[in-house]
């Protein structure tokens, strides 16, 4: 009987250590890289270039923040590469975000009613997800737009491997003003992990946004132990009925 008191509660921190373990490995994959912190001048001819291998591992999802204030309204393009792309519109820095997906290059969302105005800092979120097939657009921590794959079945967004141009690409001239606080993550922000950006926390360090996530992992670990016990119970019938045998 004290046998199986013991290892009732063995099974029972086996099912707990399943959970946490698959909850604590959804959360390791969840990182980002700030790439500027204070603010930097950009000028057209200005740039800087940040080599892939020097950001986080991107499977399907991505999500880049930042604070920008235009000194004047030259055509030009904060990021570049396709996917991730952001153009300011020429005449008022209009934000343009832009990707890349199965059967075309360039797609993304218009926000002309949003130029920016000169000499005021805003804050920018740009997040993607293949899985979703979406892309949400923040200004300010407003969420302002959104680019969806309709063909879901058949087209997927396409992450380039090549370095990642802030300010000034080969092709195309930069922009003239500051960017701070940019920060490139490797998952999709949710609304609420902009808000909290925006407010200068770390969206990576709360665990009280995914409860979703959790119970998740909470689930698979139970089901994980509820094997282990089934299988530990079998085991201890046919040992106990082994031991009888040779007692007789």
């Amino acid at each position: 009987m004290k046998l199986n008191y013991y290892y009732f509660y063995f099974l029972v921190i086996i099912i707990v250590t399943n959970s946490i373990s698959v909850f604590c490995q959804k959360q390791e994959q969840r990182t980002y890289r700030e790439l500027i912190t204070e603010p930097v001048l950009f000028t057209p001819e200005y740039n800087r270039v940040i080599n892939h291998s020097e950001l986080p591992v991107v499977i399907d999802e991505l999500s880049i923040t930042l604070k920008i204030t235009v000194l004047s309204h030259d055509k030009g393009r904060t990021l570049d590469n396709r996917t991730p792309t952001l153009e300011l519109a020429n005449g008022n820095s209009a934000p343009h975000p832009r990707l890349t997906i199965t059967k075309s290059s360039y797609v993304g969302i218009d926000p002309d009613d949003y130029g920016f105005l000169i000499n005021r800092w805003y804050h920018i979120a740009y997040t993607l997800s293949d899985s979703d097939k979406r892309m949400n657009f923040y200004i300010d921590g407003k969420w302002i737009g959104s680019y969806s794959i309709l063909m879901v079945q058949s087209q997927s967004v396409i992450f380039n491997d090549e370095p990642l141009y802030v300010g000034k690409h080969p092709l195309f001239d930069g922009f003239k003003g500051q960017i701070s606080n940019f920060r490139y993550y490797n998952f999709r922000l949710s609304h609420d992990e902009v808000l909290m950006d925006y407010s200068g926390e770390d969206p990576t360090k709360s665990i009280e946004e995914y409860p979703n996530e959790f119970f998740a992992g909470l689930g698979v670990g139970f089901f994980l132990g509820m094997i282990t016990l089934a299988g530990g119970f079998f085991i201890h019938r046919i040992i106990s009925r082994r031991n009888y045998q040779t007692i007789q």
